[in-house]
């Protein structure tokens, strides 16, 4: 019996990582061209805060749409899964962002 549940557990967390990473992936282009120009002459932690303020309507949109494309999975789990992509968003949009400032650098450099 413990076994089980804990299998069910496990199928459960696996469901809502799939679930977070899923609506992570698809709000990312979204929310970069929302705010990559303002991010110019911010600090990290400005940077980190305006997108996890600007980017809450998107994550909740495609939370909404992943949930309604899924039907067997629950949706009480819709909270949780906005709260856990704000927190992932806003890593992935920076890395994202510095990535292709780097590479315009870099061929500006070359093209110099």
């Amino acid at each position: 019996m413990f076994q089980r549940s804990q299998l069910l557990a496990v199928r459960r967390r696996r469901m809502l990582d799939s679930l977070v990473a899923h609506v992570v992936e698809s709000c990312v282009p979204a929310v970069i061209e929302l705010v990559a120009e303002r991010l110019k002459g911010m600090t990290l932690c400005e940077a980190r805060g305006y997108v996890r303020a600007r980017s809450g309507r998107e994550i909740r949109r495609q939370a909404r749409m992943a949930f309604a494309n899924q039907p067997g999975v629950n949706a009480g789990w819709e909270s949780l899964v906005v709260m856990r992509a704000s927190e992932k968003v806003a890593p992935v949009v920076l890395r994202q962002i510095s990535a292709m400032e780097s590479r315009r650098f870099a061929s500006d450099r070359r093209a110099a």
